[in-house]
């Protein structure tokens, strides 16, 4: 297991960046580009269990996920099959001068055959903290586009 934090910082203020964040059944409207459908097939006041259909890394692939939702300021993703099995990823949500400060702690599990590639969690985690700048630009366009008051 390869842990690591991923910290970026959105003009956003903490709530609309939170609320934009956990806002699971959004996702594919966010982010089309790598969340190509998502069915929740568990839904409680702070927990979903979700059928992501993702394309990432140029495989389209779907796995299972469970979000845990602490507002105000906390989101837990949890993977609960496919390749990456096992990895979370922990989000948390602070306010800040600027808006809001966010850092990511990943704990990533690399399962199968893919386990054997050396460069393979250097290179995930890379590709995580480009698609993490991606969610925050878009986020912010996506709050101004459907007038969510920051």
């Amino acid at each position: 297991m390869k842990s690591f934090n991923l910290n970026r910082q959105s003009s956003l203020n903490r709530d609309v960046v939170f609320k934009i964040s956990t806002n699971v059944e959004n996702f594919n409207n966010i982010m089309p580009e790598y969340f190509k459908s998502l069915i929740v097939v568990k839904d409680n006041s702070s927990e979903k269990i979700v059928l992501e259909k993702i394309s990432f890394l140029g495989q389209t692939i779907t796995v299972k996920t469970k979000h845990v939702i602490l507002p105000p300021n906390t989101h837990e993703v949890f993977i609960l099959s496919g390749p990456l099995k096992g990895t979370s990823f922990i989000e948390n949500y602070e306010i800040s001068s600027n808006g809001t400060d966010i850092v990511i702690s990943v704990n990533l599990e690399i399962n199968g055959l893919l386990k054997l590639i050396p460069f393979l969690n250097h290179f995930l985690a890379k590709k995580m903290s480009s698609v993490m700048n991606e969610f925050i630009t878009s986020a912010e366009i996506y709050s101004k586009k459907n007038f969510i008051v920051n």
